[in-house]
């Protein structure tokens, strides 16, 4: 399945997930998928920063314990 095909079907069930806890109103199927496109969007958003930040962190470790182990030598 491509990325596209996710991401919509994901969208698809945040929009109905909105829908249903505002009581099935009719005529808001434009309102809801807009709220779950920014909902989806800032969910993978945050996914995406906090997993670089963690490699980003994790690597900048080895490189201290290396500089460290290269002064101890």
């Amino acid at each position: 399945m491509s990325h596209t095909g996710k991401a919509e079907r994901e969208i698809r069930k945040i929009a109905y997930a909105l829908w249903m806890e505002e009581g099935q109103p009719e005529g808001r199927d434009h309102d809801h998928w807009e709220a779950a496109k920014a909902i989806w969007t800032f969910r993978n958003r945050s996914e995406e920063i906090v997993d670089h930040g963690a490699e980003d962190e994790l690597k900048g470790e080895r490189t201290r314990r290396r500089e460290q182990e290269w002064l101890s030598s």
